[in-house]
Protein backbone atom coordinates (compact mmCIF):
# COMPACT_ATOMS: atom_id res chain seq x y z
CA UNK A 1 0.00 0.00 0.00
CA UNK A 2 1.58 3.56 -0.77
CA UNK A 3 -0.02 6.66 0.44
CA UNK A 4 1.00 9.81 -1.40
CA UNK A 5 -0.15 12.64 0.75
CA UNK A 6 -0.43 16.66 -1.06
CA UNK A 7 2.94 18.74 -2.13
CA UNK A 8 1.90 21.30 0.89
CA UNK A 9 0.67 18.43 3.63
CA UNK A 10 -0.43 19.94 7.03
CA UNK A 11 -2.65 17.26 8.12
CA UNK A 12 -3.97 13.75 7.78
CA UNK A 13 -7.51 15.64 6.75
CA UNK A 14 -5.89 16.22 3.25
CA UNK A 15 -5.44 12.62 3.04
CA UNK A 16 -7.45 11.02 -0.13
CA UNK A 17 -11.18 9.01 1.26
CA UNK A 18 -9.75 5.81 0.57
CA UNK A 19 -7.00 4.89 2.84
CA UNK A 20 -9.99 5.78 5.73
CA UNK A 21 -11.08 2.00 5.64
CA UNK A 22 -7.47 1.08 6.30
CA UNK A 23 -7.53 1.58 10.22
CA UNK A 24 -3.80 0.13 11.13
CA UNK A 25 -5.69 -0.09 15.34
CA UNK A 26 -8.15 -2.91 13.75
CA UNK A 27 -7.22 -6.33 13.10
CA UNK A 28 -8.69 -6.51 10.02
CA UNK A 29 -5.45 -4.32 9.12
CA UNK A 30 -4.08 -6.84 6.18
CA UNK A 31 -1.65 -4.48 4.50
CA UNK A 32 2.00 -6.43 3.87
CA UNK A 33 3.69 -3.40 2.90
CA UNK A 34 3.20 0.65 3.49
CA UNK A 35 5.02 3.29 2.02
CA UNK A 36 4.35 6.82 2.71
CA UNK A 37 5.87 8.87 -0.17
CA UNK A 38 6.50 12.45 1.08
CA UNK A 39 9.10 12.39 -2.33
CA UNK A 40 7.09 15.29 -3.68
CA UNK A 41 6.02 17.27 -0.67
CA UNK A 42 7.78 20.83 -0.37
CA UNK A 43 6.10 21.75 3.04
CA UNK A 44 5.13 19.26 5.97
CA UNK A 45 3.82 20.72 9.42
CA UNK A 46 3.88 19.19 12.53
CA UNK A 47 0.49 17.18 12.43
CA UNK A 48 0.93 15.73 9.41
CA UNK A 49 4.73 14.63 10.25
CA UNK A 50 3.27 13.17 13.70
CA UNK A 51 -0.23 11.36 11.30
CA UNK A 52 3.29 9.61 9.40
CA UNK A 53 4.72 8.58 13.09
CA UNK A 54 1.53 7.56 14.04
CA UNK A 55 0.39 5.51 11.21
CA UNK A 56 3.97 3.71 10.03
CA UNK A 57 4.46 2.78 13.95
CA UNK A 58 0.90 1.10 13.90
CA UNK A 59 1.26 -0.51 10.85
CA UNK A 60 4.60 -1.53 11.30
CA UNK A 61 3.39 -3.78 14.99
CA UNK A 62 0.62 -5.50 12.81
CA UNK A 63 3.53 -6.89 10.99
CA UNK A 64 3.32 -5.02 7.55
CA UNK A 65 7.21 -3.40 6.11
CA UNK A 66 6.83 0.01 6.06
CA UNK A 67 8.84 2.73 4.89
CA UNK A 68 9.12 6.30 4.88
CA UNK A 69 9.72 8.14 1.39
CA UNK A 70 11.90 11.13 2.48
CA UNK A 71 11.21 14.87 0.27
CA UNK A 72 13.51 15.46 -2.53
CA UNK A 73 12.97 19.33 -1.14
CA UNK A 74 16.34 19.03 0.93
CA UNK A 75 15.01 22.11 3.10
CA UNK A 76 12.00 20.05 4.33
CA UNK A 77 13.97 16.89 4.42
CA UNK A 78 16.28 19.10 7.16
CA UNK A 79 13.10 20.46 8.87
CA UNK A 80 11.97 16.53 8.81
CA UNK A 81 15.55 15.74 10.34
CA UNK A 82 15.65 18.08 12.67
CA UNK A 83 11.87 17.48 14.52
CA UNK A 84 13.18 14.23 15.08
CA UNK A 85 11.02 12.21 12.68
CA UNK A 86 13.40 9.88 10.56
CA UNK A 87 15.32 9.08 13.48
CA UNK A 88 12.50 8.05 16.16
CA UNK A 89 10.94 6.19 13.22
CA UNK A 90 14.25 3.93 12.37
CA UNK A 91 14.44 3.44 16.21
CA UNK A 92 10.90 1.17 15.44
CA UNK A 93 12.25 -0.62 12.45
CA UNK A 94 10.63 1.57 9.92
CA UNK A 95 12.84 1.64 6.63
CA UNK A 96 14.11 5.59 6.06
CA UNK A 97 16.39 6.58 3.52
CA UNK A 98 17.50 9.91 4.68
CA UNK A 99 20.36 9.84 2.52
CA UNK A 100 22.58 10.56 6.07
CA UNK A 101 21.76 14.05 6.02
CA UNK A 102 23.74 15.53 9.53
CA UNK A 103 21.61 17.04 11.78
CA UNK A 104 21.70 20.74 12.15
CA UNK A 105 20.90 23.33 14.33
CA UNK A 106 17.53 24.07 14.40
CA UNK A 107 17.07 26.85 16.87
CA UNK A 108 13.23 26.81 16.44
CA UNK A 109 12.85 23.17 17.50
CA UNK A 110 12.13 23.49 21.37
CA UNK A 111 11.36 19.97 22.07
CA UNK A 112 11.56 17.09 19.14
CA UNK A 113 9.31 14.60 18.66
CA UNK A 114 9.50 12.78 22.22
CA UNK A 115 8.00 9.26 22.69
CA UNK A 116 6.09 9.11 26.53
CA UNK A 117 3.83 6.65 27.81
CA UNK A 118 2.94 7.34 31.68
CA UNK A 119 1.41 10.33 33.47
CA UNK A 120 5.56 10.26 35.07
CA UNK A 121 7.29 10.43 30.98
CA UNK A 122 4.39 12.99 30.63
CA UNK A 123 6.01 15.19 33.03
CA UNK A 124 9.32 14.93 32.16
CA UNK A 125 8.08 16.10 28.92
CA UNK A 126 6.57 18.80 29.64
CA UNK A 127 9.43 20.45 32.40
CA UNK A 128 11.34 19.64 29.56
CA UNK A 129 10.00 22.02 27.21
CA UNK A 130 9.77 24.47 29.99
CA UNK A 131 13.39 24.42 30.39
CA UNK A 132 14.57 24.77 26.65
CA UNK A 133 11.76 27.62 26.24
CA UNK A 134 13.44 29.19 29.25
CA UNK A 135 16.77 28.94 27.64
CA UNK A 136 15.51 29.86 23.94
CA UNK A 137 16.30 33.00 22.44
CA UNK A 138 12.94 33.39 20.32
CA UNK A 139 12.01 36.54 22.36
CA UNK A 140 8.95 35.22 23.90
CA UNK A 141 9.90 33.77 27.48
CA UNK A 142 6.47 35.82 29.00
CA UNK A 143 4.66 32.52 26.76
CA UNK A 144 6.67 30.18 28.33
CA UNK A 145 4.50 29.52 31.30
CA UNK A 146 1.20 29.71 28.97
CA UNK A 147 2.90 27.07 26.71
CA UNK A 148 4.06 24.45 28.78
CA UNK A 149 0.67 24.24 31.19
CA UNK A 150 -1.45 24.04 28.39
CA UNK A 151 1.58 21.26 26.95
CA UNK A 152 1.37 19.95 30.41
CA UNK A 153 -2.66 19.29 30.23
CA UNK A 154 -2.67 17.43 26.11
CA UNK A 155 0.67 15.49 27.28
CA UNK A 156 -1.19 14.18 30.46
CA UNK A 157 -4.36 13.83 28.36
CA UNK A 158 -2.95 11.00 26.05
CA UNK A 159 -0.76 9.31 29.00
CA UNK A 160 -4.21 9.13 31.13
CA UNK A 161 -6.69 7.80 28.31
CA UNK A 162 -5.23 7.13 24.89
CA UNK A 163 -4.65 2.86 25.67
CA UNK A 164 -1.98 3.74 22.98
CA UNK A 165 0.10 0.40 21.83
CA UNK A 166 2.82 2.65 20.77
CA UNK A 167 2.90 5.61 23.41
CA UNK A 168 2.28 8.87 22.58
CA UNK A 169 4.53 11.77 20.75
CA UNK A 170 4.93 15.54 21.62
CA UNK A 171 6.86 18.27 19.86
CA UNK A 172 7.27 21.60 20.38
CA UNK A 173 8.42 24.42 18.27
CA UNK A 174 8.13 27.75 16.71
CA UNK A 175 6.79 28.09 13.34
CA UNK A 176 6.95 30.56 10.88
CA UNK A 177 3.57 31.25 9.42
CA UNK A 178 2.38 33.53 6.79
CA UNK A 179 0.84 35.02 9.34
CA UNK A 180 3.94 35.57 11.24
CA UNK A 181 5.80 33.84 14.11
CA UNK A 182 4.04 31.51 16.31
CA UNK A 183 4.66 28.84 19.46
CA UNK A 184 3.66 25.31 18.34
CA UNK A 185 2.98 21.94 20.44
CA UNK A 186 1.59 18.93 18.85
CA UNK A 187 0.45 15.61 20.62
CA UNK A 188 -0.46 12.86 19.22
CA UNK A 189 -0.92 8.88 20.17
CA UNK A 190 -2.60 6.19 18.00
CA UNK A 191 -5.15 4.66 20.84
CA UNK A 192 -8.59 4.47 20.99
CA UNK A 193 -9.82 7.68 20.63
CA UNK A 194 -12.13 9.92 21.76
CA UNK A 195 -15.01 8.32 20.47
CA UNK A 196 -14.35 5.16 22.57
CA UNK A 197 -13.24 6.58 25.65
CA UNK A 198 -16.45 8.73 26.41
CA UNK A 199 -18.98 5.79 25.12
CA UNK A 200 -17.47 3.72 28.32
CA UNK A 201 -19.86 6.59 30.16
CA UNK A 202 -23.08 5.23 30.17
CA UNK A 203 -24.54 8.61 30.79
CA UNK A 204 -22.68 10.35 27.50
CA UNK A 205 -22.91 6.86 25.18
CA UNK A 206 -26.65 7.86 23.85
CA UNK A 207 -24.86 11.07 22.79
CA UNK A 208 -21.34 9.45 21.23
CA UNK A 209 -22.33 8.06 17.79
CA UNK A 210 -19.93 9.43 15.86
CA UNK A 211 -16.34 10.69 16.37
CA UNK A 212 -17.00 14.17 16.00
CA UNK A 213 -19.95 13.94 18.29
CA UNK A 214 -17.09 12.87 21.26
CA UNK A 215 -14.77 15.64 20.14
CA UNK A 216 -17.85 18.08 20.85
CA UNK A 217 -18.76 16.31 24.12
CA UNK A 218 -14.74 15.96 24.93
CA UNK A 219 -14.19 20.19 24.98
CA UNK A 220 -17.42 20.55 27.47
CA UNK A 221 -17.05 21.10 31.17
CA UNK A 222 -16.84 18.15 33.10
CA UNK A 223 -17.07 15.24 30.47
CA UNK A 224 -14.81 12.46 31.41
CA UNK A 225 -15.25 8.66 29.73
CA UNK A 226 -14.66 7.70 33.17
CA UNK A 227 -18.00 9.09 35.14
CA UNK A 228 -15.65 11.15 37.47
CA UNK A 229 -16.86 14.70 36.90
CA UNK A 230 -13.64 15.99 38.63
CA UNK A 231 -11.69 14.41 35.38
CA UNK A 232 -12.83 16.25 32.69
CA UNK A 233 -10.98 19.10 32.79
CA UNK A 234 -8.18 18.65 30.91
CA UNK A 235 -9.54 19.29 27.01
CA UNK A 236 -11.92 21.60 28.46
CA UNK A 237 -9.50 23.85 30.28
CA UNK A 238 -7.52 23.93 26.99
CA UNK A 239 -10.05 24.72 24.57
CA UNK A 240 -11.47 27.76 26.97
CA UNK A 241 -7.78 29.06 26.96
CA UNK A 242 -7.19 29.07 23.45
CA UNK A 243 -10.24 31.35 22.70
CA UNK A 244 -8.23 34.84 23.01
CA UNK A 245 -7.13 36.47 20.16
CA UNK A 246 -4.61 34.79 17.78
CA UNK A 247 -5.08 31.15 19.66
CA UNK A 248 -5.96 28.20 18.15
CA UNK A 249 -6.37 24.44 18.88
CA UNK A 250 -7.19 21.29 15.93
CA UNK A 251 -7.97 18.16 17.77
CA UNK A 252 -8.39 15.18 15.28
CA UNK A 253 -9.42 11.49 16.16
CA UNK A 254 -10.55 8.82 13.92
CA UNK A 255 -12.78 10.36 11.09
CA UNK A 256 -13.64 13.66 13.25
CA UNK A 257 -12.00 16.54 13.62
CA UNK A 258 -13.33 20.32 15.23
CA UNK A 259 -10.74 23.43 15.49
CA UNK A 260 -11.33 26.13 17.88
CA UNK A 261 -10.09 30.08 17.93
CA UNK A 262 -11.51 32.62 19.37
CA UNK A 263 -13.32 33.49 16.38
CA UNK A 264 -14.84 30.01 15.50
CA UNK A 265 -17.20 28.39 17.53
CA UNK A 266 -16.73 24.72 18.08
CA UNK A 267 -18.17 23.14 15.40
CA UNK A 268 -16.62 19.47 14.80
CA UNK A 269 -16.84 17.56 11.31
CA UNK A 270 -16.44 14.30 9.70
CA UNK A 271 -12.89 14.17 7.92
CA UNK A 272 -10.46 11.72 7.25
CA UNK A 273 -8.93 9.21 9.24
CA UNK A 274 -6.18 9.66 12.04
CA UNK A 275 -5.72 6.12 14.09
CA UNK A 276 -5.99 7.36 17.43
CA UNK A 277 -5.87 11.60 18.74
CA UNK A 278 -4.11 14.35 17.72
CA UNK A 279 -4.41 18.14 19.24
CA UNK A 280 -2.16 21.04 17.32
CA UNK A 281 -1.83 24.39 19.72
CA UNK A 282 -0.73 27.32 17.82
CA UNK A 283 -0.48 30.26 19.79
CA UNK A 284 1.51 34.06 18.03
CA UNK A 285 4.60 34.82 19.65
Amino acid sequence: MEIRPPNNFKHAGELPARFDTFDPRKPSFDAKEVDIDLRECDFVRPPAALWCLVYLSLALARGARCRLLVPTNMGVCLYLKSLGLFDILKGTGVEVDDRDIGLRDHSKTILPITQFGTTSEATVVTNKAYERLQASHLGAVNLTPVVTELLGELVMNAAQHSESAIGSFACVQAFDFETGPRFTCAVADGGIGVHAHLRRNAALRPRVTYDWDALELAVRERVSGTGDPHRGIGLYGVSEDVRRPGRSLLLHSGMGSLEITEELESSAKRTRLFPGTLAFLSIPM
